[in-house]
């Protein structure tokens, strides 16, 4: 039996609009008002899946699901970084921010390096139950990068060659513990729902 993930990458926090690490914040009601026009898209998903994240929640909210929230979807823990931007951190700890951008296994910000958070979501991606049909997952850009990076079996240091935009999907699929990666960072079809694959 073959299951189809799409993740939906969130929409631009104010945190992301202003470069910084976020901080859990919330969607704005524009967003959620735009967010809206989309809920028929993933109408018929089968299992929707959410970080626990309030902007997370408040976009399944708006797609007009109810998700289980699980907590190994969740946003890397960026330490006393988050909430502040780039520009900031360089200024006030530019040898840590520097090392922090080159290598994964650091955790210069003293929350989660790169390489933990990667082996986090690695490790619940392969022993999660999937069941046949299509599983929608509601996250952040990073946990979609690790998940391709799993996937493709690439080094955690190609993940800053990635980039996942705001609101849009990477599919996967998975059949007898075979992993497939269909799209990557492709906008939503306004105009298709995402139809199940059935057993």
């Amino acid at each position: 039996m073959t299951t189809r993930i799409t993740l939906l990458c969130l929409p631009a926090t104010s945190a992301l609009r202003a470069g910084r690490f976020p901080a859990d914040e919330p969607l704005d009601l524009e967003q959620a008002e735009s967010i809206a026009g989309l809920a028929h898209v993933f109408s018929r998903s089968d299992q929707v899946l959410c970080s626990p994240a309030r902007c997370a929640q408040h976009t399944a909210r708006a797609l007009g699901l109810v998700p289980t929230i699980e907590p190994a979807l969740r946003e890397v823990n960026y330490g006393r970084w988050a909430g502040l931007s780039l520009k900031e951190v360089a200024v006030s700890e530019p040898l840590e921010i520097a090392s922090w951008l080159s290598d994964p296994k650091l955790d210069s910000h003293g929350g989660e390096s790169l390489n933990s958070a990667i082996e986090r979501i690695s490790q619940w991606l392969e022993h999660y139950g999937w069941a046949p049909g299509h599983t929608l997952i509601i996250t952040h850009a990073s946990v979609i990068k690790a998940v391709i990076l799993h996937v493709l079996r690439a080094p955690n240091q190609a993940y800053w060659q990635l980039d996942i935009a705001p609101l849009t999907q990477t599919i996967l699929s998975v059949h007898q513990d075979k992993w497939r990666l269909q799209s990557s960072g492709a906008p939503v079809p306004a105009g298709q729902p995402t139809r199940a694959i059935r057993p």
